[in-house]
């Protein structure tokens, strides 16, 4: 069983991979159009290991951080990298984070919250309270921020979140 403390910090990590699916989605004026970019959201993402929390990363999103998510099939899930050996992470805590470019990696994965995009808008649903959020594509990476503190889970923090284009093993 996940504590609040957990809870709140697996929520917030969604959160952030959820706000980047969002700001890919930016405006569109049919629901088709909707569709075709949510099919376009539909990958592997991680939020930036040099972000801070009302601050871009430093490095251009060059290095994620362990934690991130998966969108698939209208279905949002929650990944942990279990491989990574990097050194060069914050606070020089080894395998907490590793390159944007490495070819392949191995994790954890479970499903987590309800979400629903409208426009450059994200609505995540969990634990019973609903939280919204606006996104910003950038050159690197987009920025993901909260409208307002609606949720006892959710943080007033930024996220900074990318795409992760290699290849990806789940372990069972």
């Amino acid at each position: 069983m996940i504590n609040p403390k957990q809870a709140s910090c697996y929520f917030a990590t969604t959160l952030r991979v959820l706000t980047l699916l969002l700001c890919l989605s930016f405006p569109f004026a049919h629901q088709d159009a909707l569709a075709d970019d949510t099919k376009r959201l539909e990958g592997i993402w991680f939020t930036c290991e040099f972000a801070q929390s009302k601050r871009a990363p430093d490095d251009g999103c060059q290095m994620f951080d362990d934690e991130g998510f998966a969108y698939f099939d209208d279905s949002l899930f929650y990944l942990k990298m279990q491989n990574s050996t990097e050194t060069a992470c914050r606070g020089n805590k080894v395998g907490q984070c590793f390159r944007r470019d490495l070819p392949a990696i191995t994790v954890t994965s479970k499903e987590v919250a309800e979400v629903r995009i409208e426009g450059n808008q994200l609505f995540a649903r969990y634990l019973g309270c609903e939280q919204s959020y606006q996104f910003t594509e950038q050159a690197d990476y987009v920025s993901v921020l909260p409208n307002e503190k609606a949720c006892f889970w959710s943080r007033e923090r930024h996220f900074y979140i990318a795409r992760y284009d290699g290849k990806m093993t789940i372990q069972e």
